[in-house]
């Protein structure tokens, strides 16, 4: 994986042994979360509805604005399907975690 497409060092994997992590990136609030398959991703920690902060509880991640839910490993809305947290991939590499510079 090219270092230009994922230049943001999050540090070394094992300062993330519980999980979700919130971490601040770029100056933005995110979650870092891994998926049952191993897959890590960075949730922007910014309700899409109403700016809200995002919040976990359990599996899953909330808003208290308006109390839309989210998916905990995607942040795919569970409260309207259209809608998702905005993310960034997240990659590990010689045991350090590296997100990439663009969303998806």
């Amino acid at each position: 994986m090219s270092e230009e497409l994922y230049p943001i060092d999050l540090g070394p994997v094992t300062q993330y042994e519980i999980l979700p992590a919130e971490i601040t990136a770029e100056d933005s609030p995110y979650w870092l979360v891994r998926s049952a398959e191993g897959v890590y991703r960075l949730l922007l920690a910014v309700c899409p509805h109403a700016g809200g902060d995002i919040r976990p509880h359990e599996d899953i991640f909330y808003c208290p604005l308006h109390f839309w839910t989210f998916h905990g490993e995607t942040g795919a809305c569970l409260t309207l399907s259209d809608r998702r947290l905005a993310y960034r991939q997240v990659i590990e590499r010689n045991g350090r975690l590296y997100a990439a510079a663009k969303f998806d």
